[in-house]
C-alpha cells in the first residue's frame, strides 16, 4: 500500500492538526510542504489549490480540508 501523500506549509497551524492527528495514531503520510516548487506543481497537476491546503492524495483521491483530510484517515486506518 502506498504512504498517502499529505500536501501542507510547514509553519501552517491548520495543517499542524491534521500532522499531529497522524502522528498520535501513527498514520504515515509522506509530507510534502507546498512552499517548495516541486511539491507545490504536483499539487497544482492534482488540481489543488496551494491556497487551500491541506490537501491529502491516495492514490486517485484528493481531498481537501482538516476536516475532510481526518475523516478519511479516520474511516481508512482506524475503522
Amino acid at each position: 500500500m502506498a504512504t498517502p501523500i499529505l500536501y501542507y506549509w510547514a509553519p501552517c497551524k491548520t495543517c499542524s492538526v491534521v500532522t499531529q492527528f497522524a502522528d498520535e495514531h501513527s498514520i504515515e503520510l509522506d509530507k510534502r510542504d507546498v512552499e517548495q516548487e516541486i511539491p507545490y506543481q504536483e499539487l497544482l497537476a492534482l488540481g489543488g489549490d496551494a491556497d487551500l491546503i491541506p490537501y491529502l492524495s491516495d492514490g486517485d483521491t484528493l481531498v481537501q480540508g482538516n476536516d475532510a483530510v481526518i475523516t478519511y484517515l479516520t474511516e481508512k486506518y482506524l475503522s
